[in-house]
């Protein structure tokens, strides 16, 4: 009777754990200057306003306002996102994150100090509200005001040759412009102008409200290029326009100077004041101080989007991919590749609206599945023995 009762036992008493990791590319981690997943808050505690920098600035950042974490992470392996967004009930008062410092001397930024590339990537999901992407302009008077930009993700630029920082010009961003997907980019700090390219599309094509979207901009300061990118492929866009830059037959690269801060889901994150706030959710921001490829683009979106075991990338790891692993067994897959499926069986990709997926235990979530069948064979089997 005590076996019958520990088979059991180990089949219903399970227990379920989250998956939380920050998922970058080995080939890309010294690159990584900026890594913001909001499921590192300071001390391990979800109501901090302080968000840990896991790249290699270690600049962390101050979620303003009041801007939540919220259980919604974008892929598999996340579980918080950030929310952000106009609010309108007392001045500055809107949900947004970064960091800004008095100057560039002050600032710990200095991954994109005098470089020759950077690229910002992060997942984004507009939120359905009423008149909210962009937001009415709380600097004006007028009602039917708006603003004509949200902002996304980006670095402040440098004062170098400037009269300082002021929480809006940059060095790099992804924002969306007049209604587009717009990269945007200074190269040195004294230049007035930016360099930009806008998708083809209107953003609410690129990035549907209500949904999870993958977005990348990358800028070669050396060859005067940016390029657009949406869940890991190229985004039909604008030729670029850069001659801001004054790019010539040297090597070109940014202001030697650190950046004077980092913006998320609205200008000036001092909180000195408001502009173009986003209404919506944010996950997985990266910022590294190098033009990635189309390939590196691609294979990056891929670390942090399909699920590992999922064989037949139909969003869950389940029995399905064991048939499919078993069959490639030798040609496309190797006994390695079955450890990875056992130890995310039972790991759903996160739906459109709702948070990251439950992943069990290694070992566990095999005992999930195969433990019933294990258990009525067993008592089978003793059936037999008394027949």
């Amino acid at each position: 009777m005590m076996s019958h009762r520990l088979w059991i036992a180990v089949w219903i008493t399970v227990s379920l754990a989250r998956v939380s990791t920050a998922a970058v590319l080995e080939s890309l981690q010294p690159y990584l200057v900026d890594h913001y997943t909001f499921d590192n808050p300071l001390n391990a505690d979800l109501q901090s306003t302080v968000e840990l920098d896991l790249g290699s600035d270690a600049t962390n950042i101050q979620l303003v306002n009041g801007a939540p974490r919220v259980a919604d992470g974008a892929w598999w392996g996340s579980q918080y996102s950030l929310e952000t967004g106009q609010k309108n009930s007392a001045p500055n008062d809107d949900w947004k994150a970064g960091v800004m410092f008095s100057s560039s001397a002050e600032s710990t930024l200095a991954g994109t100090n005098h470089v020759a590339g950077i690229t910002i990537m992060g997942w984004f999901k507009p939120l359905r509200v009423d008149m909210s992407n962009p937001s009415p302009n709380t600097n004006t008077e007028n009602p039917d005001d708006f603003y004509n930009a949200f902002g996304l993700a980006g670095l402040l630029r440098g004062d170098r040759f400037t009269d300082g920082l002021d929480g809006h010009a940059v060095r790099a961003l992804l924002e969306v412009i007049n209604g587009k997907v717009t990269g945007l980019g200074r190269r040195l700090d004294s230049q007035n102008g930016n360099g930009s390219r806008a998708s083809v599309d209107d953003w609410h094509s690129v990035m549907p409200s209500g949904s999870w979207t993958h977005l990348t901009a990358t800028f070669d300061f050396d060859d005067g290029e940016i390029f657009l990118y949406k869940n890991g492929l190229p985004l039909a866009s604008s030729v670029a326009d850069t001659g801001s830059w004054n790019v010539d037959e040297n090597v070109n690269l940014t202001s030697s100077s650190n950046a004077g801060g980092i913006k998320i889901g609205g200008s000036y994150p001092d909180n000195s004041q408001e502009k173009n706030p986003f209404t919506g959710r944010l996950d997985e921001l990266m910022f590294f101080n190098k033009f990635l490829s189309d390939a590196e683009v691609a294979a990056q979106f891929q670390l942090v989007s399909n699920i590992p075991g999922d064989f037949n990338f139909d969003g869950a790891v389940n029995a399905a991919d064991y048939t499919v692993w078993r069959n490639g067994l030798g040609s496309s897959y190797s006994i390695a590749d079955y450890d990875v499926w056992k130890s995310h069986f039972g790991v759903l990709a996160p739906s459109a609206g709702g948070g990251a997926a439950a992943v069990p235990e290694p070992g566990v979530a095999v005992w999930l599945f195969f433990g019933p069948f294990l258990v009525f064979r067993h008592f089978a089997r003793l059936r037999s023995l008394h027949v």
